[in-house]
């Protein structure tokens, strides 16, 4: 059907076509006050269509099992809308070339396929774990996804890939006010641990109950790689050349300028090992590539598709997003920091274990705030003091890179809803970050 589709959009006048087939199946087992309360699966079969005429460009979807004629009406619909269209002046084309792919290592496991009632037993585990510990209840979600895909497109590419994943998340309560939060995320279920997120969270939440109201001020603060993780996912859309085109962007005309520490790089690596978003090819088709973004402080490279790399007079970096670049694996490099080394070296501050909405008010700047959504601990002199509540994060995303401190060398990889690419990242020291008191 592929095949059908470039065929028949190139007769209908359209000059660039990209047709890709995802088979996707995916499990869910969720969980609430230590209950499992929902066990379903999915199983999708689309065929995303995108293509370009006269440099109008446009995209649908339609099902796998769609007969030719109605895959003849949704392409003759597409060029219909598409010259009523404006053209976009910043679109340059597709990705074309006699590619080889390289299989993701680890990103594929065949015992993922086969875990079906057995999910049901990995999240029981963990509930089990949390209550042994002594939380009063426990909610979550464990995923599990099955993808096959199948892309051509008008230039001759012609590429497929497939991987499973899991994906656990569990959220701990001692009391109303005493939560904590820990994930695992895996390609393959070697390595995957439930039961080590649940005690984690759990440990934690019990060691933040009866919190008192925090005060606002500047504080050292030790960020676990959950709270970090969500500040790297959102400062991440800064990297994107479109973003940086559009005046978006607190990274723009800061090719080759120092914007962090000196300890601080960052890569996107889509073709890492067991990467929870690594895969073969983006979505023009390219062979995805590793992209050193930040290195050493110095800011190295903007993400790019084939148009904003022609603007930008400069290569695709492989992150397709065929309007706005993307990564696929966000990668802070490790330290040679441990978590109580961190601790040790602050006289003032906080130990913050998650945050969530996390906005800007100004993206060009990197003006932003957050919620603390979890534990949060005081750091007096040394050592974790009170739990604390009721303060949010208000600061600046590249004075934030400028003020990293520390690094751990362990590192975990984070994904959730709030964090929605995978994020590599350790404990992170930051020096002099900005803490208010929420409005009422």
């Amino acid at each position: 059907m592929l095949d059908y589709i470039i065929q028949k959009a190139q007769k209908l006048g359209a000059e660039d076509i990209i047709a890709t087939s995802l088979n996707q199946l995916t499990r869910q087992t969720k969980f609430a006050n230590n209950e499992i309360v929902v066990n379903q699966t999915w199983d999708e079969k689309d065929i995303d269509i995108f293509l370009s005429f006269k440099k109008r460009t446009i995209s649908t979807s339609v099902k796998s099992d769609a007969k030719k004629s109605d895959i003849d009406k949704a392409l003759n619909k597409m060029v219909k809308i598409a010259k009523l269209l404006k053209p976009n002046e910043d679109y340059f084309g597709i990705a074309g070339g006699e590619f080889k792919y390289k299989d993701v290592e680890e990103g594929y496991d065949k015992k993922i396929e086969n875990l079906d009632e057995k999910e049901v037993d990995i999240v029981t585990a963990a509930i089990n774990k949390a209550l042994e510990n002594g939380v009063k209840k426990s909610s979550g979600v464990l995923y599990s996804n099955i993808w096959q895909m199948k892309k051509l497109t008008s230039n001759g590419i012609d590429g497929s890939d497939k991987a499973t994943s899991l994906n656990f998340s569990i959220r701990s309560f001692a009391d109303k006010d005493a939560s904590a939060h820990s994930v695992s995320v895996s390609r393959i279920l070697k390595g995957f641990d439930s039961v080590a997120v649940a005690d984690e969270a759990s440990q934690l939440a019990l060691q933040a109950l009866n919190p008192v109201s925090g005060e606002d001020g500047r504080y050292d603060v030790v960020f676990h790689p959950m709270a970090f993780s969500n500040l790297l996912y959102y400062m991440s859309y800064a990297f994107s050349a479109f973003q940086v085109d559009s005046g978006l962007s607190f990274f723009m005309d800061k090719i080759g300028k120092k914007v962090a520490n000196d300890i601080v790089t960052i890569e996107d690596d889509g073709s890492m090992r067991n990467g929870f978003g690594s895969r073969k090819f983006d979505d023009e088709g390219k062979p995805i590539q590793k992209n050193k973004l930040i290195e050493n402080g110095i800011l190295m490279n903007y993400l790019h598709n084939t148009s904003t790399a022609k603007k930008f007079n400069t290569e695709s970096t492989s992150n397709s997003g065929l309007v706005d670049p993307a990564p696929w694996n966000i990668v802070l490099k490790q330290g040679d920091s441990k978590f109580e080394k961190m601790i040790s070296a602050v006289k003032r501050g906080l130990y913050i274990t998650n945050v969530w909405y996390t906005r800007f008010a100004n993206y060009r700047t990197g003006d932003f705030s957050t919620i603390p959504r979890d534990a949060i601990f005081e750091i007096e002199n040394g050592k974790i003091k009170r739990s604390l509540k009721d303060l949010r994060i208000s600061d600046n995303v590249q004075r934030i890179l400028e003020n990293i401190a520390m690094i751990s060398k362990e590192r975990k990889t984070i994904q959730w809803w709030e964090v929605q690419i995978p994020v590599v990242t350790g404990f992170v020291l930051c020096k002099d970050v900005g803490i208010t008191r929420p409005k009422k």
